[in-house]
C-alpha cells in the first residue's frame, strides 16, 4: 500500500506539471489552485464515497478530504461556484456538427449532411442552430465554424460541411473547455481501470523514443490522418447505433461514451528531476 501511495504521489506530480504550467501562463496563482483543489476534493467526497444506508456527514468528508469541519461546511455552502457550464459555447458549436452529420432532416439518402440554405425554415442552417445551439444566434454558430474550418459558403449561397469535426483555431476560451472535457474524460477512463482488471476500458498508445524531428513531422502527418480516418468510422457507427434506440431504451438509464485518441510528442531534454533547483 505504501509503494502505491509512493507511485501514486509520483504519477500525480507528472499530471500536475503541464497544469501549472498552463495556470501560470494565464495568471493562475498556487493560491487559487489551491482552492479549486479543495473543492474537488469536497465535491468528489460528497459524491463517491457515500456508505450505504448510512447518513454522509461534514465529519466523515472532513476525513476523508483532510479538511477541517469548518472548511468543509464553508465549500459545501459555496457548492456550484467552481462548476463549469454544462451547456457551454463549445459544447453547442459541436452539437451543431454532430446535429448536421446525425439528424435524418439534415442529411441526403446517402446519410451524407446536406448543404443548407440560410433561413430558419425546416430543414435549413436556422433550423439546425435552433435546435442543437441552444440561444447561441445562427450567425455567430456560422461565423465559428467558418473559422474552424468545418463549414464553407458555396457559390450557390448554401452552407456546406468540409470537416465532420469542430476544432477551434482562435478562441482561448474555446480551447480552454475542450482541455477540461479531453482530460476529465481521459483520466476518467484511466482512474477506472486502476479499479477494475477485469473489465478495463481501451486505453493504448504507441511511443518510440530518440526520434529525429524528420520522422517526428512524417509521423504527424500520418497520425493525423489514420486518426481522423477511424474517428469518422466510429462516429458514423455511433450515428447509426443511436438511429436504433427503442423508446424502451430511451427510458432506461443513458450514458455519455465515445473513443479519444491522442497525439504524444516531448522533447528527450525535458526532464524533471531536483537539478532545476539546483540552476
Amino acid at each position: 500500500m505504501v509503494k502505491v501511495k509512493h507511485l501514486l504521489m509520483q504519477s500525480t506530480l507528472q499530471l500536475l506539471r503541464p497544469i501549472a504550467r498552463i495556470l501560470i501562463r494565464h495568471g493562475i496563482s498556487h493560491g487559487e489552485f489551491s482552492e479549486l483543489a479543495r473543492h474537488a476534493f469536497v465535491q468528489v467526497a460528497f459524491r463517491d464515497f457515500r456508505i450505504a444506508n448510512r447518513p454522509h456527514t461534514v465529519s466523515r468528508v472532513s476525513v476523508l478530504t483532510g479538511l477541517s469541519r469548518k472548511e468543509v461546511l464553508r465549500i459545501k455552502r459555496l457548492a456550484g461556484e467552481y462548476q463549469p457550464e454544462d451547456d457551454g459555447h463549445i459544447n453547442r458549436a459541436i452539437r451543431v456538427i454532430n446535429g448536421w452529420i446525425q439528424d435524418p432532416d439534415f442529411l441526403d439518402k446517402q446519410g451524407q449532411p446536406l448543404s443548407l440554405a440560410w433561413g430558419n425554415n425546416k430543414g435549413q442552417f436556422g433550423d439546425l442552430c435552433k435546435r442543437y445551439s441552444g440561444d447561441i444566434t445562427a450567425g455567430a454558430v456560422l461565423d465559428e465554424l467558418i473559422a474552424a474550418g468545418a463549414v464553407e459558403k458555396t457559390e450557390d449561397n448554401k452552407i456546406s460541411v468540409i470537416e465532420k469535426a469542430y476544432v477551434p483555431v482562435d478562441s482561448a476560451e474555446d480551447k480552454i473547455e475542450i482541455m477540461g472535457n479531453t482530460v476529465e474524460d481521459l483520466l476518467e477512463t484511466l482512474e477506472f481501470n486502476l479499479e477494475h482488471n477485469e473489465t478495463s476500458r481501451y486505453q493504448r498508445s504507441v511511443i518510440y523514443q530518440d526520434l529525429p524531428h524528420r520522422i517526428v513531422n512524417e509521423f504527424v502527418a500520418y497520425s493525423r490522418q489514420r486518426a481522423h480516418e477511424l474517428l469518422l468510422d466510429l462516429n458514423h457507427w455511433l450515428k447509426s447505433a443511436k438511429q436504433k434506440i427503442t423508446e424502451e431504451e430511451k427510458k432506461q438509464t443513458l450514458y455519455r461514451t465515445g473513443f479519444g485518441l491522442f497525439y504524444l510528442e516531448r522533447s528527450m531534454n525535458q526532464n524533471y528531476n531536483q537539478e532545476i533547483f539546483n540552476k
